[in-house]
């Protein structure tokens, strides 16, 4: 079972799932891989058994390209916890959905390498799976995401997403969305100023424009962000999903490039269910690590300028 309990001096959120120390994981050190093949891999085609019943799956066992189940160690659970009163502290049943989406049956394919037309596919059912995902009573909060890399949290070598539906709004999402004000979208309002400006623009198409944050907290981070004002996941037209696809083509085996076995994590990042948000992805390269000063004061430091980013992105990345 999963329980959320509340920071009352910060407001955030701790998940706590001990189920999840059971999961595998493939890493001896941050980049060392165990011995291990895809004959005992759970995501790789023909281990089918070895994981959840599907929720999607493109083709037979052992003739799919992408797979959608539940998580066998979720970080929250689909049942209900009894949660004992607490006169001083907030707390909450760790009630929500998990899922996995494995992108790929081969074992050593990595996202960076795939053909336009699969990434495009995977983004029609990373959505798919949203749209089902936001209307359960479960769910105030979706977050998709994938971990490239041990130094970025993968603890299982083959390629996949997670989609984890959340009873409460993280508190980084609380704030970001507190600038909705009136219509006034700051989001919007930011992304006028940068094409303005142009000196962290990587690149743009017609849907979207990708921009080294003002104030990243990662070397080489990335925000790729539609142009027009999209409140959720949901609400992104095949379209947008298609030219979304072109970015990410251009921008991965950039941002694989960057420094041999470097990790990062892809962020989607949604507001409350059913409120309003500028929806966004955002790349986060695990250069360097976070250290006492980081964890102390919730600070972070960054070795590379967000102009520099861009000019390398810039030089490097086909449009």
């Amino acid at each position: 079972m999963a329980e959320l309990r509340k920071n009352p001096f910060t407001g955030e959120w701790t998940h706590y799932a001990e189920n999840r120390k059971n999961r595998p994981y493939e890493f001896l050190h941050k980049i060392e891989v165990k011995n291990s093949s895809n004959g005992n891999c759970p995501f790789c085609g023909g281990n089918e058994d070895k994981t959840t019943a599907p929720f999607y799956q493109d083709g037979t066992d052992d003739s799919w390209t992408i797979r959608v189940f539940p998580n066998m160690f979720p970080a929250v659970c689909a049942e209900e916890k009894a949660i004992c009163e607490n006169s001083f502290y907030q707390q909450l049943s760790g009630q929500g959905l998990h899922e996995v989406l494995v992108d790929t049956p081969n074992h050593e394919e990595t996202i960076d390498q795939f053909s336009l037309e699969h990434l495009g596919r995977v983004f029609i059912v990373l959505q798919q799976r949203y749209k089902e995902m936001i209307v359960s009573k479960k769910v105030k909060y979706i977050q998709i995401f994938k971990n490239c890399g041990p130094s970025a949290g993968m603890s299982i070598r083959h390629s996949h997403w997670q989609i984890v539906g959340m009873p409460v709004l993280p508190q980084r999402e609380v704030i970001m969305q507190g600038f909705m004000q009136d219509g006034d979208c700051l989001f919007c309002r930011m992304l006028a100023y940068e094409k303005e400006q142009q000196n962290r623009v990587v690149l743009e198409n017609q849907s979207f424009v990708v921009i080294a944050p003002y104030a990243s907290r990662f070397p080489y981070e990335l925000w790729i962000c539609p142009k027009r004002h999209i409140a959720s996941f949901s609400d992104v037209t095949a379209e947008e999903l298609e030219a979304l696809s072109v970015i990410m083509n251009g921008l991965l085996p950039k941002v694989a490039s960057l420094r041999k076995d470097v990790g990062y994590n892809i962020c989607m990042i949604d507001g409350e269910v059913g409120g309003d948000f500028h929806w966004h992805v955002e790349i986060l390269p695990r250069i360097g690590g976070f250290a006492g000063f980081e964890y102390a004061t919730g600070s972070y430091i960054n070795s590379i300028l967000p102009e520099a980013a861009a000019e390398y992105y810039r030089k490097n990345c086909k449009g």
